[in-house]
């Protein structure tokens, strides 16, 4: 399973904070029954009130700031739990849909946790998996639980704030899936694993693509834009790309070892040049997902004019005409229906109707 909670997005806005405001960590470190977000979803929140991700669906963040508060004024992680399935809780006043119980740990970042989670952030820049080891429950008035370790895909610990870290609880790791509660020593642990977020290429930097490139940000992902032409892909316009390449593509540089591209967009309105860039996807990254704009002629004269002779790949990840049938023809909605395949395709998903139940188009005319 596939959970990516922007840590990584998060993470690049905390370590960037040049203000003298204290910093917490809010995690989702327990859930039993449903709930909007899973165990390992994140928030951050800091002196001034300000909070940046969600650990429910809106609904518990204004507590947790509140709560976040009383840590920072008696310098002790707190951990807190949300039973949505008692009728005079906190959170059955909210009217919250969903029915069940999750556990938040708040934690104040120090120095030290700076420096683990830079660790961490530069992990997830180079596309590697890591886990984070945070206690919740035991000694309540102990120090530990505002402790994090930090260990890698196989459970080698990386950095911790405390000098003895949990390298005994490493083990664990190894077998643990996307999150694991467990005990030790009258103490309760929570083990998340933490996935570096998708890189997002769109080769054309028109202004159609301005929209998509905001939007893949939004969704916490990495953005990169890369067109060679001077009229195309500025810095002014394109300000949530984290990297923009004015590159042809013979000139990218075929030695360096390149992130993983998970999905990529062809849309430079250019067949030579959407077919070399199907090229280069194809014999240097080979994304899970290819979109090709425009209608099934266009699409057959990019192949034709590629050097991709292989038809199960092309079958398989590129996906042209491309994006979801949501009608609307403004860049904005072209958007929405090529990420809204993007994303499903990235996470395993359908791409379904939930409800199951069918529509009649009904003309407002």
């Amino acid at each position: 399973m596939i959970n990516r909670h922007s840590h990584y997005a998060l993470l690049e806005h905390y370590l960037s904070d040049e203000s003298d405001s204290d910093w917490a960590l809010a995690t989702v470190v327990n859930k039993e029954g449903s709930s909007y977000r899973s165990p390992g979803s994140i928030m951050i929140v800091n002196s001034s009130g300000q909070s940046f991700g969600l650990v429910s669906g809106g609904c518990l963040e204004a507590d947790i700031v509140m709560r976040a508060k009383r840590v920072f004024h008696s310098n002790m992680a707190a951990y807190v739990e949300y039973d949505l399935r008692e009728e005079d809780s906190f959170a059955a006043d909210l009217g919250i849909g969903c029915k069940g119980k999750i556990g938040v740990l708040i934690q104040i970042l120090t120095d030290k946790h700076k420096a683990v989670l830079e660790v961490l952030y530069s992990q997830l820049k180079a596309g590697e998996s890591c886990y984070l080891l945070q206690k919740f429950e035991g000694q309540m008035e102990s120090s530990d639980l505002n402790e994090i370790t930090l260990l890698d895909a196989n459970g080698t610990p990386l950095a911790a704030t405390s000098d003895a870290g949990h390298s005994a609880l490493a083990e664990s790791a190894k077998s643990s899936d996307q999150h694991s509660t467990f005990y030790r020593d009258d103490s309760r642990y929570s083990l998340s694993r933490v996935d570096a977020a998708f890189n997002f290429w769109i080769f054309g930097g028109g202004a159609d693509a301005q929209p998509l490139a905001t939007m893949a940000s939004q969704l916490g992902w990495r953005v990169t834009v890369v067109d060679h032409r001077a009229a195309y892909a500025r810095d002014s316009v394109f300000r949530t790309a984290e990297t923009i390449l004015k590159k042809r593509p013979e000139d990218l540089d075929c030695t360096i070892e390149w992130p993983p591209i998970n999905g990529a967009m062809l849309m430079t309105h250019n067949l030579e040049l959407d077919a070399q860039w199907l090229t280069f996807l194809h014999q240097r990254c080979s994304p899970t997902y290819v979109g090709l704009l425009g209608p099934v002629e266009r699409r057959e004269s990019v192949l034709e004019l590629s050097e991709v002779a292989d038809l199960e790949w092309l079958d398989k990840h590129v996906n042209g005409p491309v994006g979801l049938d949501i009608g609307g023809e403004l860049p904005e909605s072209i958007a929405l229906s090529i990420l809204a395949q993007c994303h499903a395709v990235l996470y395993g998903a359908s791409g379904e109707v939930l409800n199951k139940r069918s529509y009649i188009r009904i003309n407002p005319s």
